[in-house]
């Protein structure tokens, strides 16, 4: 490493760990012996009552190694794993001393970000023992002790894009194995010009997908100090790993949003907070379905929301919407409903499963005019109280046209209230700028994608 690759590597590292980031820099960390130790320590305290005090001996490390490395042969498998159940992944683990049974340690959980048990380490330098050349990483983030982001490094004289050969070099190495092999996530800079892609340990990634971070205004990003302090501060790092990435079940792959796309999942979380409806005003290409049903997803972490529902004219149901959904929900808690059946979708709403519901405007209809009928048998007024009784949130695709105000508000007195009114998110490429849904509650959150 060159002298003025050092002082960048050094500005990096103190970025990371001083101001809003606030990583803890390891330089102890340099070998696969000490990265493997410093994970064991983070199970042990992250899984002190599971334990039931008995740390984890040698004989169960060793377990609990074959098991990583099994899940993380692939990047497809490392992300299925990460993405855990619930968002929680965990290690099965059988006691050696037999009275205590088995057990699942849980090694990393996307839901407590920036707090809980998730602990945010940075370590430079690393010196992985594979391949027949001696190589050295130069700056990797963990959390919760396993690698999860690497940062490629090259001096103001070599372009970015020497960063992004060299990375693809070690993967066609073997040098991402262990528990670097649970890297989802490449940064590659000449300090000048940055950029991130979804990592593949195999090499296989196509420069057309190296993204460069735009800020809320659509500011390009470039240096590699603003894009550690935009993109890798904690919490937006834990983010990029656990709520901005999808995967994608029929390529077998992780995808990682584009920064338009976070920005505007950012700001429906925010505007659900409050309250607040909104639409997202996006552009022909720009990832729509994949937005949209991130959105969806993500909709689910508001403790009172109980159901978020993707809704679509029947009309846009096409099969690649349909299959592409499909395909993101796969490892998720999301339950795309491609039945015609109209009492499948009254049991799903019912059920105290917190899920996300992808159905048609008309099926919703349906069980309107069903449960608003004169004089309604018992079962039917049990079923409106029940369905009544549920908290909704309503991503709208193509809403300029998919929900008119009378369906609007059709929805929104059946199943809101003047408390606990619905939350309305609608996407569109026609924003009609006097919106369905500008009066609900107050003006849209209007987000440009």
């Amino acid at each position: 490493m060159s002298e003025l690759e050092a002082k960048i590597e050094k500005s990096l590292i103190n970025q990371l760990t001083s101001g809003i980031s606030q990583w803890t820099h390891r330089p102890d960390i340099k070998t696969d012996v000490q990265l493997w130790a410093n994970f064991r320590d983070k199970l042990n305290k992250n899984n002190l009552g599971v334990l039931n005090g008995v740390e984890i001996t040698d004989g169960e490390m060793q377990q609990i190694k074959d098991y990583m490395l099994e899940n993380s042969s692939t990047s497809y498998k490392a992300a299925l794993w990460l993405a855990g159940e619930h968002g929680i992944s965990q290690i099965p683990l059988v006691r050696e001393d037999a009275s205590l049974g088995q057990i699942n340690l849980m090694a990393l959980n996307n839901r407590e970000i920036a707090g809980g048990r998730s602990s945010y380490e940075v370590i430079n330098q690393f010196l992985p023992e594979t391949g027949e050349r001696e190589r050295r990483f130069d700056v990797s983030l963990l959390i919760n002790g396993i690698p999860l982001i690497h940062i490629e490094l090259k001096n103001p004289d070599h372009p970015y894009m020497d960063a992004f050969r060299q990375i693809q070099n070690y993967c066609r190495e073997g040098q991402f194995r262990s528990l670097f092999g649970f890297v989802q996530m490449f940064v590659v800079s000449n300090e000048a010009e940055t950029r991130y892609i979804a990592a593949n340990t195999t090499g296989e990634m196509g420069e057309k997908f190296l993204t460069r971070w735009v800020d809320e205004d659509n500011q390009t990003v470039n240096s590699c100090l603003e894009f550690a302090k935009a993109a890798l501060n904690i919490p937006m790092a834990h983010l990029m790993i656990g709520r901005y990435s999808v995967i994608d079940e029929t390529n077998k792959r992780q995808v990682l949003l584009r920064p338009y796309q976070i920005h505007a999942i950012s700001k429906i979380r925010e505007a659900s907070k409050e309250n607040k409806s909104g639409y997202v005003w996006h552009t022909t290409g720009s990832g729509k379905t994949l937005t949209s049903y991130t959105v969806t997803k993500n909709l689910l972490d508001i403790p009172s929301i109980d159901k978020a529902i993707f809704l679509i004219d029947r009309r846009d149901l096409d099969k690649q919407t349909s299959d592409s959904f499909q395909s993101y929900a796969h490892n998720d808690d999301v339950d795309v409903d491609k039945t015609e059946s109209t009492k499948d979708l009254e049991n799903k709403l019912c059920n105290k499963e917190k899920t996300a519901i992808v159905t048609t405007i008309q099926k919703m209809q349906n069980i309107i005019r069903k449960c608003s009928a004169k004089n309604l048998s018992e079962p039917i007024a049990k079923l409106k109280k029940q369905l009544q009784s549920k908290r909704l949130a309503f991503v709208i695709d193509e809403c300029h046209r998919t929900v008119s105000p009378q369906t609007k508000r059709e929805l929104g007195n059946f199943f809101g209230s003047f408390e606990h009114p619905c939350l309305w998110y609608g996407f569109t490429g026609t924003p009609i700028f006097a919106p369905v849904f500008s009066h609900v509650n107050s003006s849209p959150t209007l987000v440009n994608a």
